[in-house]
């Protein structure tokens, strides 16, 4: 088997220092360490004054169900590990359940069960208490997916390259916003990414024990969500290109403009194990034994996830669940539209508004880098763009249009990706190197701007969040994250009678929130001297609906500019005593 290869004989290019200078090195070690407390600590600050959020409701109690029951039946249609995971701090708080194991293995599921479940669970104790334990799990697998991202990037562009990867992902608003709940988005992309970059290293020098990981992190990613099954073609694909061409590619390293990218010769992942395989067609029969390998220690690993089911279709079961709670009649919004089965488009149009300009300027200067030269192996390349490429073509093409936080997956090669223009960044002239300053001071400025409301984040394409319900809607504006927040509002503007939109998944009087009417219908016109609490999601539908009707000639939620917006999604009218349209501006 050929030992590992460096790039810089292959390009006959000197090598950077091996060493940076100790000062170098302390700050880069010092700013690291910065940015992974920022990961850590801040979402955990801001989830203590955050309300539950839409599939928290289910996802905590059935996880806590699961591991002190055996019983995988609750939320069938997501993978229970992340569940598991969030609901193992539950164990030391003694919860008491709505139902004994026994009652709950005979209980007949219908649709909705799951919800009544966790309303029991949660909020017939302290669910405050409960809820911020069980995010405590999610908050590490984003600490996790952050401390990754950070060396899979120094592997590939050094310190510094490393270092803007991990200032990317700690200030991204959809991943903070994220990190911080008990869903299933950031935990697969963190195991997803986990699984790659081990199938990277068994690549680059396979062994039983980098076959036995490479197998037990793809498990992982299937338990995490179903979504993970389209790792299974990537694995095989890049796999593939690996056994084909059997070295790195000396075209690609030759075009090297930089000794910094040169420097990375050294790394790990630099070679490919299968070039010691001289036959092209056993190389490809090594690669396609090693995947079967692979996926078979991989069902071994969810088999173990679910607790051993003696039903060999208990995985494809769960599969066929995914949908079965969604209606299939229901009006996906994009744009002031509505359209049943969604668009297209509409992850693209979500991540272009939903994500902070300098981070697409700097993706866009990373693609021209690359296109220029700065580029690592031909495989490692391959590691960054395939992955991100089939995550958002298999999203677009196949998932409900609900939200930019599918795309999360995508988001960990996006920062290795875009991190290149760091590799070599003191020899680059001055003007770039400022431009790489004024994007990364703006883009921590738009964090810091929206904080701690990240989940309601829109760049300038939008509008900023005031402009994002004329885009996008549900999870992307709001998630029922705030009621905390609004409870604090309206203890300082108290407010009697006053209507209530909210996208909470439970009832607002938990949090002493007592509305007059709460409603999904709100009015063709405002009733007269109430006050209106809308969510962001229904500030966009209805005001779309309004605008839609015929039979309207002046549209109030245009017209009418709310009083307050609390936590960034919810808005409050104060309508007057009699409304006409001379109330109007």
């Amino acid at each position: 088997m050929m030992g590992r290869i460096s790039l810089a004989e292959k390009t006959n290019k000197p090598p950077e220092p091996v060493q940076s200078p100790a000062p170098f090195r302390r700050a880069v070690f010092l700013a690291r360490l910065f940015l992974l407390m920022v990961v850590f600590w801040l979402p955990v600050y801001i989830m203590k004054g955050k309300s539950l959020t839409g599939d928290e409701l289910s996802h905590l109690p059935a996880g806590y169900s699961y591991i002190t029951t055996g019983l995988i039946k609750l939320n069938p249609q997501h993978p229970p590990l992340i569940k598991q995971l969030c609901a193992i701090p539950l164990l030391f708080l003694d919860p008491k359940p709505p139902l004994e194991p026994e009652a709950l293995e005979k209980v007949q599921l219908r649709p909705g069960f799951e919800w009544e479940y966790g309303e029991k669970f949660l909020f017939s104790q302290d669910a405050d208490r409960l809820l911020f334990w069980g995010r405590v799990p999610a908050v590490m697998l984003s600490l996790g997916l952050a401390t990754l991202v950070m060396v899979w990037a120094s592997r590939l562009w050094g310190a510094s390259g490393g270092l803007l990867a991990l200032v990317l992902y700690a200030f991204d608003p959809t991943i903070t916003a994220h990190a911080q709940f008990v869903t299933t988005d950031v935990g697969l992309a963190f195991f997803a990414t986990l699984f790659l970059f081990a199938f990277r290293s068994y690549l680059e020098e396979p062994s039983r024990s980098r076959l036995l990981v490479s197998g037990l992190t793809l498990g992982l990613a299937l338990g995490a969500k179903f979504s993970a099954v389209i790792l299974i073609p990537i694995a095989f694909l890049l796999g593939f290109l690996a056994a084909w061409h059997g070295q790195a590619s000396d075209a690609s390293n030759k075009t090297r403009k930089t000794p910094g990218t040169a420097n990375r010769s050294k790394s790990k992942m630099a070679a490919i194990g299968f070039a010691g395989i001289e036959s092209r067609p056993k190389r490809i029969a090594a690669a396609l034994g090693a995947g079967c390998l692979i996926i078979f220690i991989s069902g071994i690993t969810v088999w173990a996830i679910y607790f051993f089911p003696a039903d060999p279709l208990f995985y494809i079961r769960g599969f066929q669940a995914v949908n079965r709670d969604h209606i299939p009649s229901y009006e996906f919004y994009l744009m002031g539209e509505f359209q049943p089965g969604g668009w297209r488009s509409y992850f693209t149009i979500a991540w272009l508004v939903k994500t902070p300009i300098p981070s697409l300027i700097l993706l866009g200067l990373s693609v021209l880098f690359f296109l220029r030269g700065r580029r690592a192996s031909w495989l490692d390349e391959a590691f960054l763009v395939v992955p991100a490429i089939a995550f958002f073509t298999g999203y677009s093409l196949g998932a409900d249009n609900l939200g930019v936080r599918y795309l999360i997956p995508c988001f960990p090669f996006f920062f290795i990706f875009a991190s290149r223009i760091a590799s070599n960044l003191a020899a680059e002239k001055r003007g770039l190197k400022i431009a790489v300053v004024i994007l990364s001071v703006w883009y921590v400025a738009e964090f810091i701007a929206i904080s701690p409301d990240h989940l309601s984040y829109f760049n300038q394409i939008a509008g900023g969040y005031r402009g994002g319900t004329r885009w996008l809607d549900d999870s992307n504006v709001d998630w029922g994250q705030g009621l905390i927040q609004l409870r604090e509002y309206l203890q300082k503007h108290p407010a009697r009678d006053f209507w209530l939109c909210d996208l909470g998944a439970v009832n607002p009087a938990y949090y002493g929130i007592q509305s007059e009417v709460r409603s999904y219908n709100l009015p063709v016109s405002p009733p007269p001297g109430r006050t209106l609490i809308l969510s962001a999601h229904c500030v966009a539908r209805w005001r779309a609906i309004l605008a839609k009707n015929p039979e309207i000639t002046r549209n109030w939620l245009v017209e009418v500019a709310p009083k307050a917006i609390v936590g960034h999604a919810l808005y409050i009218y104060e309508m007057p005593r009699a409304v006409s349209e001379k109330n109007l501006p």
